[in-house]
């Protein structure tokens, strides 16, 4: 039978495996006289959940559908076609498998929740930026500097988008309920943004994760509803001497007036977290039985369990509104795949050997089921008659590289949920030039060819429009997308980008800013 999203009655409760509870949300269709459509406004407000994994390396042939699912063709270009088709699985005893990556349980991987999938094939990040965390959410200057382009792109940092967002009076255009802007949660440093972040000033500087989900816990719930005697705010305790220090005195430099102005931008975040307000929904948690620093073994069951205690959280989070955003980066692949020796130099960069390969695989396909899908199947709870959380929110899943690991080509996405209806959902799509000999690559593959596609900017500038963010307020340096808008010169290696993106102001980098083909609703 198909599944279908859980109904709750009101007098139900969601039980977390750490051990907390999680009162249902307030439905605000039941709480007003008019009674909303298909569209109502309060879904408008999506949700976005990222997860971020290294190190890339996973063959295309076990990555993605099988081209033979991309029935339907748009011609983008008179020499470059699109194509998309639907996202379906077949069966292999107990599982459902779209790919030997993209393989779940059937019970988990129904067809229902295959219908809110899509899988991305041919978006690149069309220059050398080899190894880099920051990429994933467009900041391409978080790399390790080895060719010209990528320490040009170090020169010119971008915020990351979940920072973008978390600053956007377009996507909070209410703060009252939010508890966090942004959950970002792990070690990996996949999450950049301003030292000013208010103002849109500083320098940029990484933002620390949170390793620990009774922390992460603690931050969202801990004290939400405690009966508190109103307190002077934080800010006005020191806002005078403040004033007084950094426009009165002459010999404070411009560096420490802006340290001066970070630091009163913080304490003016923590003041707003203090007063924020939570709905009712959130009310009555109790503090979580086990914590993710519990599980930091090398073992697939551990490393899921550990993941799995992250996603329940954000997953409170988004149901009962402390937040809206939340980004996880992992570099444990050699968890999900045990492997005692070096993974990055002995595995990811060994793809080409079948038993390395097959090491990236099952990690991968672990990663799949149980941190995306365990996700997707968190938020897969009606939020409104015939619409779930899952829809009303939009769940990436980026690698660092396509196969040929640390070179951008086709990097693996997959997302599920329409973004509060904004995408079209259960697709396969494939935005790769196939067959046109400007745009091959040989990574040295055995005669397996790479074919390069559009743009990583485009897709970010696809995310931040499903997030409700028009490109005017997302744009800059005059470029189309977001990212730093760059390509890798003829001379470079394998990537030899300039033969299919041209340069900046080609064909591919003037569409950037367009919801990616076949997506939109």
């Amino acid at each position: 039978m198909p599944q279908k999203p859980i109904r709750l009655t009101r007098r139900q409760m969601l039980i977390g495996a750490a051990g907390f509870t999680l009162a249902l949300p307030v439905l605000p269709s039941l709480l007003v006289k008019t009674a909303y459509g298909a569209d109502p406004v309060f879904a408008r407000r999506p949700r976005l959940f990222w997860l971020a994994t290294h190190h890339g390396g996973a063959h295309e042939d076990s990555m993605f559908p099988s081209p033979a699912l991309a029935t339907q063709s748009q011609q983008l270009f008179s020499d470059h076609s699109v194509k998309s088709g639907r996202l379906v699985a077949s069966r292999d005893g107990t599982a459902a498998v779209v790919s030997a990556v993209l393989r779940a349980d059937a019970a988990k991987l129904t067809d229902r929740l295959l219908e809110r999938i899509n899988v991305l094939r041919g978006i690149d990040i069309p220059f050398g930026i080899a190894h880099h965390k920051g990429g994933h959410l467009g900041n391409y200057g978080d790399n390790e500097g080895l060719v010209g382009e990528a320490v040009e792109a170090r020169d010119n940092p971008r915020p990351t988008i979940d920072q973008f967002l978390a600053w956007s009076k377009t996507f909070y255009d209410d703060l009252s309920a939010i508890r966090e802007r942004a959950l970002v949660i792990g070690k990996d440093t996949i999450s950049w943004g301003y030292s000013n972040p208010s103002a849109s000033t500083g320098t940029i500087q990484n933002v620390r994760g949170v390793e620990s989900s009774l922390e992460l816990f603690n931050r969202l719930f801990l004290g939400s509803h405690a009966a508190q005697t109103p307190r002077p705010p934080v800010v006005d305790r020191v806002l005078e001497s403040y004033k007084r220090l950094r426009n009165g005195n002459r010999r404070l430099s411009s560096a420490d007036r802006q340290r001066l102005d970070d630091h009163m931008d913080r304490i003016g975040e923590l003041q707003r977290k203090l007063v924020a307000t939570l709905p009712a929904s959130c009310a009555g948690f109790s503090p979580p039985t086990d914590d993710t620093l519990n599980h930091l073994e090398v073992d697939p069951s551990d490393a899921a369990r550990h993941a799995q205690l992250y996603n329940e959280v954000v997953a409170a989070a988004f149901i009962c509104g402390a937040s809206r955003i939340a980004v996880l980066g992992t570099d444990t692949d050699n968890r999900f795949a045990p492997y005692a020796g070096d993974w990055h130099n002995e595995v990811a960069h060994e793809w080409l050997n079948p038993e390395k390969q097959a090491l990236l695989v099952r990690a991968y396909q672990r990663i799949f089921e149980n941190v995306f899908l365990d996700m997707a199947q968190r938020l897969y709870v009606e939020e409104t008659p015939g619409t779930t959380y899952l829809d009303n929110s939009l769940l990436v899943w980026t690698q660092e590289s396509g196969m040929s690991t640390h070179d951008p080509v086709s990097i693996p996405i997959v997302t599920a949920g329409s973004a509060a209806g904004f995408l079209k959902t259960g697709m396969s799509l494939d935005y790769r030039r196939v067959g046109n000999p400007n745009s091959k690559f040989d990574p040295q593959a055995h005669d397996y060819f790479l074919y390069a596609g559009l743009t990583y900017n485009q897709f970010l500038a696809t995310v931040l429009q499903a997030m409700r963010v028009e490109p005017a307020e997302f744009e800059r340096w005059g470029h189309k997308g977001y990212g730093y808008p760059i390509v890798t010169p003829p001379d470079f290696g394998i990537l030899p980008f300039s033969k299919h993106y041209e340069n900046t102001s080609s064909r591919y980098f003037q569409m950037a800013s367009d919801v990616l083909p076949f997506l939109k609703a």
